[in-house]
C-alpha cells in the first residue's frame, strides 16, 4: 500500500507546539505507515479504520506499563482518530532511537549484553501484572482452537500446493503440537506477540528499546521467542531463552519450529491486502524449507 496523502500543514496547525522542520519516512508494517518528525516524534498513520482497535490497545497498555519495562518503549503524546490531515487519523509518540536487531554485527561482549537485555525485557513483560482495566483491553487467544483453525485451513488451501512429503510433514507437525502436553501447559502471561528483530532496537552496539505493541495480549510466553527465532536463528534465540531462565530450552526449540510453520501459514492465508510486497512469496519459500 502506498504511503498516505498527509497534509502536514494541517497537522502543524493542530499542533502549534511543533515546528515540523523535517519529516522522514520511517517505514511501514501491515497496519501503519510511520514518519519521524523533527527527529523526535513518530507519527503513526493507520492504513485502515479497523486498525484503531489494535492501536488503542497499544496506547492503553503502554500508558500503564511503560515505567515498569526495562527498555525504552513508545510513549504516546497524542491520539487523533479523526483528522482532515490524514484519512484514518494518526497517533504520535516520542521517538525511540535505534535500528533493527542484527546480532551478527555485535562483538562478543555486545552480543552477551544484548542477550541479557532482551531476556530481562521478556522476563519483566511476562511477569507484568496489569490492572483490571488494562487487562480487560488485552485479548486472550485459545491456542488449541487457533491451532485447529490453522490446521483445518491449511488442509483446504495449503496442502494442495505442497508435495506429498511436505503435506505429510505438515500434518505431523500439527499432530505433534496438538498432542504434546507441553503445548498447552503454560499459564497465560502478557506477551508482546510480535517480538521480531524489526521491533527490537539497537544503537551503538546496545539494545535501546522495543516498539510496536499492537499485538500485545495474554498468551503463551514461548510465543515471544518465535519471531526472534525466525529472524535471527537458533543460537541467539536459545541464548536469550537460557538467560531468561526457560526451564526447557530444547523443548522450546521444537515448539519454535512449529510456531515458525504456523506463522508462515498465517502470512499466506491472512496476508492478502495486508502483507508487504514479497512477504507472502517469502512465507511460501520458508514453509517449504521447514517441511523439507
Amino acid at each position: 500500500m502506498p504511503p498516505p496523502t498527509i497534509d502536514w500543514q494541517r497537522i502543524g496547525a493542530a499542533h502549534p507546539e511543533l515546528k515540523i522542520q523535517s519529516v522522514a519516512f520511517l517505514g511501514e508494517g501491515w497496519t501503519s505507515h510511520s514518519y519521524l518528525v523533527d527527529g523526535s516524534l513518530v507519527f503513526r498513520f493507520p492504513k485502515r479504520a479497523e486498525v484503531w482497535q489494535e492501536l488503542e490497545r497499544e496506547v492503553a497498555f503502554l500508558a500503564a506499563a511503560a515505567d515498569a519495562l526495562p527498555l525504552k518503549v513508545p510513549r504516546y503524546a497524542s491520539v487523533v482518530r479523526s483528522s482532515a490531515a490524514a484519512t484514518h487519523g494518526y497517533a504520535v509518540y516520542s521517538y525511540v532511537p535505534g535500528s533493527r536487531l542484527t546480532p551478527e554485527e555485535f562483538s562478543t561482549a555486545e552480543g552477551d549484553a544484548a542477550v541479557e537485555a532482551i531476556a530481562a525485557f521478556l522476563r519483566t513483560m511476562h511477569d507484568y501484572q496489569p490492572s483490571e482495566s488494562t487487562a480487560a483491553c488485552l485479548p486472550r487467544v485459545d491456542e488449541r482452537v487457533r491451532a485447529i483453525d490453522i490446521r483445518d485451513l491449511a488442509e483446504r488451501v495449503i496442502h494442495r500446493q505442497l508435495s506429498t512429503t511436505q503435506a505429510k510433514r505438515l500434518q505431523e507437525w500439527f499432530a505433534w503440537y496438538l498432542d504434546a502436553p507441553a503445548s498447552f501447559s503454560f499459564s497465560p502471561v502478557v506477551i508482546h506477540a510480535d517480538f521480531s528483530s524489526d521491533h527490537i532496537l539497537v544503537s551503538k552496539g546496545c539494545v535501546t528499546g522495543v516498539i510496536d505493541f499492537s499485538d500485545v495480549s495474554f498468551g503463551d510466553p514461548d510465543y515471544d521467542f518465535s519471531s526472534l527465532f525466525i529472524d535471527v536463528g537458533e543460537d541467539f534465540t536459545i541464548g536469550v531463552a537460557r538467560r531468561y531462565g526457560h526451564p526447557d530450552p530444547q523443548g522450546l526449540l521444537h515448539k519454535l519450529r512449529y510456531f515458525d510453520i504456523a506463522d508462515q501459514i498465517d502470512t499466506i492465508l491472512n496476508g492478502a491486502g495486508w502483507a508487504l510486497p514479497g512477504q507472502q512469496e517469502a512465507a511460501w519459500q520458508r514453509l517449504r524449507r521447514c517441511l523439507s
